[in-house]
């Protein structure tokens, strides 16, 4: 198990979003669960905590300060570049870590070492000890900026700080987790925006870049949607995140000029998650069908008139997204979906170019584009995907013809020797052996020249 991430309450602090950003970002390959703006239980009362990070080290109760500029600090109040004076966050963090400690003794968990930390999240920031205020604040070990030695920190051992303190296993962490949060459902919490609700969980797409879930209408019977939710994006600035969400939105609205396409998945709507508004949630079409790849790992022979009625509405759909300059740039068989009405559609276009963002992908708006090796995938891709263009898309169709007509093994990488033992004719043939040359010069030029040569087929 990776580090998860549970939402408790809504999010809109940006501090906090960019401290959870990184936080995901560089513990993501360490067990345990984060959860953000979690409620501890206080007498008939809670306290607010930003983060509780449980790892294998202990429970850590992170309180998070966006403040930029000169902070004078002391063992009492904590004073701002502006003269704001706050009661010093490393009291209060303290309250809340013995809390969370007495409430786990009293369940039975011993032994735990339960620490509090203070992380500045904005840049700026600049600490000055106990100018002019009371006295020099002794715990500045328990500060922390967004960088290696909070890592270090939570990863390490160094809070450990009693001898009979123990390492904590998955299955206790989870059975911590599942005591301190309520595992009732609000029926609201379901709800995404005020129209859908959510009916079933999908997972997790490829490497986890979004979580799908299948989604009805509230008003509309049978309008089911497919609800795919990114945490956009992964920022650890005020001005990274600022500029990645008018990404996102503006990526958002290029694909949504396809939205009518008979051949494309269309998208309904794409919006803020009413936990934080880092969180977007895309609302798809929902395809009563399956996928081409599950049409292929079913086994059945697929004949020549169905391999030429996919390729065509798929040419179609490229045709169509090349017009306006968008590269779909991870074609697969998983991304066409074969509708039982017969229609052929083509979807997920998370790692898609779209106009004026040569780099940056749907699902990682911004950032470098990681797309997974696969045999679909171009030559020109594998060393820079940003002179990516419309033949690459060409390769990665044929590539997925090559499936069709060969059904090689899922590890298999192509052969065109074996094009020989298919009933392709010699022009179908050809053509697919231009589609997968190397050189992007001496492939077809454009989806409607492929279609020209396949009708004639």
């Amino acid at each position: 198990m990776a580090l998860q991430y549970i939402p408790c309450a809504r999010n809109d602090n940006k501090g906090e979003q960019i401290t959870r950003n990184y936080l995901m970002s560089f513990l993501a390959h360490t067990d345990g669960i984060l959860l953000g703006n979690y409620h501890l239980p206080e007498n008939n009362s809670t306290l607010e905590c930003d983060f509780v990070l449980f790892n294998q080290r202990g429970i850590w109760i992170i309180e998070v300060k966006h403040w930029g500029g000169r902070i004078e600090i002391d063992q009492i109040n904590w004073k701002r570049g502006d003269g704001h004076i706050q009661h010093s966050p490393l009291i209060s963090v303290e309250t809340k870590a013995k809390t969370l400690a007495t409430i786990l003794r009293n369940a039975g968990h011993r032994n735990i070492s339960v620490m509090g930390l203070v992380v500045l999240s904005h840049a700026s920031a600049e600490l000055i000890n106990g100018d002019g205020l009371t006295k020099r604040e002794p715990r500045e070990d328990k500060i922390f900026r967004l960088d290696s030695s909070l890592i270090r920190a939570l990863t390490g051992r160094q809070f450990l700080y009693r001898t009979d303190n123990r390492e904590l296993g998955l299955k206790e962490i989870k059975g911590i987790v599942n005591m301190l949060v309520p595992r009732v459902v609000d029926p609201e919490r379901t709800r995404i925006g005020g129209n859908y609700e959510i009916v079933y969980d999908l997972g997790y797409g490829p490497d986890k870049i979004f979580h799908a879930y299948q989604a009805v209408h509230l008003t509309i019977p049978g309008r089911y949607v497919r609800a795919k939710k990114y945490d956009k994006p992964t920022a650890f600035t005020t001005e990274a995140l600022d500029d990645s969400m008018k990404r996102f939105k503006r990526d958002m609205q290029a694909l949504g000029k396809m939205e009518r396409h008979p051949n494309i998945v269309q998208m309904y709507d794409y919006q803020a998650d009413r936990d934080g508004n880092d969180t977007y949630w895309l609302l798809l079409e929902w395809i009563k069908g399956i996928t081409l790849q599950d049409r292929l790992d079913g086994g059945l022979p697929i004949l020549i008139e169905e391999q030429l009625h996919i390729l065509i509405a798929i040419l179609n759909a490229l045709s169509y997204c090349h017009g306006t300059n968008i590269l779909h740039r991870n074609l697969t068989p998983a991304c066409i979906y074969l509708a039982d009405d017969g229609t052929v559609k083509l979807g997920d276009f998370d790692f898609a170019r779209v106009p004026d963002d040569p780099q940056g992908t749907i699902s990682i708006t911004g950032q470098p584009l990681l797309l997974k090796v696969n045999r679909y995938m171009a030559p020109e891709l594998r060393t820079d995907a940003r002179t990516a263009d419309a033949r690459s898309d060409l390769y990665a169709l044929g590539a997925i013809w090559y499936d069709m007509a060969v059904r090689p093994q899922p590890d298999e990488d192509i052969n065109l020797s074996r094009l020989q033992e298919t009933s392709l004719s010699p022009d179908a043939r050809e053509l697919l052996t231009r589609l997968l040359d190397s050189d992007p010069n001496q492939r077809p030029q454009n989806a409607k020249a492929v279609k020209r040569w396949l009708e004639q087929v």
